[in-house]
């Protein structure tokens, strides 16, 4: 037997997401946030070389300082959240099949089967049902008629997960769910399946749109070059300092401005490159929607997971990248990205990513309100710092 409970959610409820997140995922989130900073190893390392232990104290105190303004905005950005989170305004339903969770709204619907539920939290005010580690559906514990129906439904969400665990729950069927929601009412642009593309979606997540080649994910060739001439510089300062003596002379202040410089832009290239590999390592273990149906009224994704229909006044916009058209649900999160190997030809690329941004502009045109929350299969992240 099926259970379900429509609510609405306040800006203060989606707080309840961090209540449920355990202490090792908001460290590793926090972790993530300040390792920019490491980018200055190069430049320390260069500095403990020459014995420069006076410039050594200065830098590792800008990073202590830097350290602590990056935690104060992190803290702040959480303590924050429930003001400034982003909600879907109006009634949203759940309910709770044997095969799958589903949810639907005025805005979209999905289907998403119980193995791919990684955790339902009975929390003392809500029940929060995660699609991803911080990403859940709220559902306030106010919208049951009593405290037992809030805790049966709870226990219900449970079991079915703890079941699926040991029992995989039947791929969800995109037949019935495109009948149950109408969905051939609307006006298909186009339907495309590609392989899956981790690597696409990492450089996105670190690097952004790149829409001409200009900010291209570092390679390993290309850090090698650029340490050519931090090694040189490098070279000459320690014959300046140990040979010449000549540490105290101008040139050799100005050959140590000069490294350093090259260095942190060396580091920063570094950390970019450590970030772009460490998300694409996060990025294997996701399932990415690697099929959807473009209709003028929304995009409908499907996954090994399940399926979703979000219409285009809950996607954010739509951006084109030398290899994706890419949309966002809230900015800088990515809802899908459609690689263009799967249009060979420019011509229907430019054609289909004019036709897609068209629509979300017309939808936020339509809708005034600005869309800014979680709602079927739009993802909920940490909050920006």
């Amino acid at each position: 037997m099926s259970m379900e409970v429509t609510y609405e959610n306040k800006s203060e409820d989606i707080a309840a997401i961090l209540y449920g997140l355990p202490w090792t995922d908001r460290l590793r989130d926090y972790w993530r946030t300040i390792t920019v900073l490491l980018a200055v190893w190069p430049l320390v390392f260069l500095l403990v070389i020459l014995s420069e232990w006076f410039f050594l104290a200065c830098l590792l105190g800008v990073v202590g300082l830097c350290a602590l303004l990056l935690t104060i905005l992190y803290l702040r950005a959480w303590a924050r959240i429930g003001k400034n989170a982003k909600i879907v305004p109006g009634p949203q339903t759940i309910r709770l099949l044997d095969d799958y969770l589903e949810t639907s709204t005025e805005r979209g619907a999905s289907r998403r089967r119980w193995n791919n539920v990684p955790l339902v939290q009975n929390l003392p005010d809500y029940v929060a049902i995660y699609v991803q580690k911080v990403r859940a559906y709220v559902v306030p514990k106010r919208y049951f008629s009593s405290p037992e129906e809030a805790e049966a439904f709870a226990a219900k969400a449970q079991a079915l997960r703890t079941q699926a665990m040991e029992h995989p729950s039947p791929l969800v069927d995109w037949e019935a769910f495109r009948r149950d929601n109408q969905l051939d009412q609307f006006q298909l642009i186009e339907q495309l399946k590609w392989p899956p593309c981790p690597e696409l979606y990492a450089r996105l997540a670190t690097m952004g749109v790149d829409v001409d080649g200009k900010n291209p994910v570092p390679t390993t060739w290309s850090m090698i070059k650029q340490l050519i001439l931090p090694a040189i510089l490098t070279v000459l300062l320690i014959v300046v300092r140990y040979q010449t003596g000549l540490d105290g002379d101008v040139m050799y202040y100005g050959l140590l401005a000069m490294t350093s410089i090259t260095l942190l832009v060396f580091g920063l290239q570094w950390h970019s490159r450590s970030q772009y590999l460490r998300e694409l390592t996060a990025q294997q273990e996701f399932t990415r929607p690697d099929e959807a149906w473009f209709y003028d009224e929304g995009v409908a994704t499907v996954t090994e997971e399940g399926i979703g229909f979000s219409r285009w006044s809950v996607l954010d916009q739509v951006s084109d990248d030398r290899e994706a058209i890419v949309i966002y649900d809230t900015m800088p999160f990515i809802y899908l990205a459609i690689p263009k190997t799967v249009l060979p030809d420019p011509e229907k690329q430019s054609t289909l990513f004019e036709r897609l941004k068209q629509c979300s502009d017309i939808a936020h045109d339509r809708h005034e309100e600005i869309v800014l929350a979680e709602v079927t299969d739009n993802p909920y992240q940490s909050p920006s710092t």
